[in-house]
């Protein structure tokens, strides 16, 4: 079959870095760590794995920032034990094809999910588990790197067929379609990410970005809490337009007197200092940051108010200056979160994306704007790179 991943080869990944500086197209080219080519069908190595057949996968930033090796060598992920190779895709639909004796919750036929994507104690099998793992945080697993899985090549979800162990796939509950299925995962982060600060009744939230998570987080917000008054900060006007249905109040676009209108928003006062220096004293009781580079973290930590919370839910790989004065300054409560988890109750983050969503509490409509065939993943790869002219939010690879 044939099949996208990335070979961990420093000299490939060197050359990646240094080429993708001077064309966008540098992934693609002979000595990239990133192929697409074929592998051998994945077997089930033992009992406890199944065989997916895979109906569609969304592309995700994460996945861009692979193709690119957009990571610094000396940011926290560079510095984990690597695996030899990473298959692309996790945002996917997929059928079970074949499932091993040990897997007694799904059968052939069933449509899936990828929960669990990252090796952990789960599908290493590592007994006892780790502390995060145990209490459901698999992706903090401390045992990364202490075993390696039984197999290397398992596929992914841009690989027609692939191999999981039986704690990774979630169950599609039947009423869901394959699209709303696909958005699962993104929705589960969204919902990871209001749970590490939920919003109260009156609670005045600012949620920074607008692509498939940042729309995502403002309609689990509104469905987790509807009497939060939710604002939205877009860079386009398509981002805008879903922002409004997809549950906030106001949605902020342009770049021109943020401070200002975020002050007006909130009533809170906006100082201006020396060389260009803004703050706000006050403002929102929550900001959920889901661009997370330096600029949005910089920005999100002076939009909150004393003792309000943010959460860092976008990631970035190559970090730069931080000022994190306002976090000890304003004893702003920051944190973030790794994508999806066991949420309080004993619910794991997809079980309460599939129920809002299968309660309608939580629409996705208008949300895939682009579909295109596994085999032209590279207009897929240029409409995400063109994401404002293209109009572009959520980019389906279907099978």
């Amino acid at each position: 079959m044939k099949a996208f991943y990335f070979d961990n080869d420093i000299k490939r990944i060197a050359f990646l870095q240094a080429a993708s500086k001077l064309s966008r197209n540098a992934p693609f080219w002979p000595f990239s760590p990133v192929r697409y080519a074929e592998v051998p069908d994945p077997e089930l190595p033992d009992p406890n794995w199944l065989r997916v057949r895979n109906i569609a996968c969304g592309l995700c930033g994460s996945d861009i920032h692979f193709l690119y090796m957009d990571m610094a060598t000396d940011s926290f992920p560079a510095g984990l034990p690597g695996i030899d190779r990473k298959y692309l895709g996790h945002e996917l639909v997929g059928v079970v094809e074949e499932a091993g004796k040990g897997v007694r919750h799904l059968r052939p036929g069933d449509r899936v999910a990828l929960r669990i994507d990252w090796p952990s104690c789960f599908q290493l099998e590592i007994e006892p588990k780790c502390p995060q793992c145990a209490r459901g945080n698999y992706m903090l697993c401390q045992n990364i790197g202490k075993k390696k899985l039984p197999l290397r090549d398992t596929g992914g979800g841009f690989s027609p067929r692939m191999v999981m162990h039986r704690t990774q796939p979630f169950k599609i509950p039947p009423p869901l379609t394959d699209d709303q299925a696909i958005l699962l995962e993104p929705l589960a982060c969204a919902v990871h990410g209001v749970f590490a600060a939920m919003p109260r009744r009156g609670d005045t939230v600012l949620v920074v970005g607008c692509g498939t998570i940042g729309l995502l987080t403002i309609a689990a917000a509104r469905a987790l809490q509807p009497r939060s008054k939710i604002v939205a900060l877009a860079r386009y006007p398509f981002q805008a337009e879903l922002a409004g249905n997809m549950g906030a109040d106001e949605v902020v676009t342009g770049r021109q007197s943020q401070y200002a209108r975020m002050a007006d928003l909130t009533g809170a006062s906006h100082w201006k200092g020396y060389f260009g220096n803004e703050i706000l004293l006050g403002g929102f009781d929550i900001v959920y940051d889901t661009v997370g580079n330096d600029g949005s973290i910089r920005d999100g930590l002076r939009w909150v108010r004393g003792g309000g919370a943010m959460v860092i839910i976008g990631i970035n790989f190559m970090p730069g200056r931080l000022d994190y004065t306002p976090v000890w300054h304003q004893e702003v409560r920051l944190t973030g979160i790794n994508c999806h988890a066991t949420e309080t109750g004993g619910k794991t983050s997809f079980d309460i994306a599939a129920s809002l969503m299968k309660s309608g509490r939580v629409k996705t409509d208008g949300m895939i704007t682009h579909r295109f065939p596994m085999d032209r993943f590279r207009d897929a790869v240029a409409a995400f790179n063109a994401k404002g002219s293209a109009a572009a939010v959520k980019i389906v690879l279907e099978h």
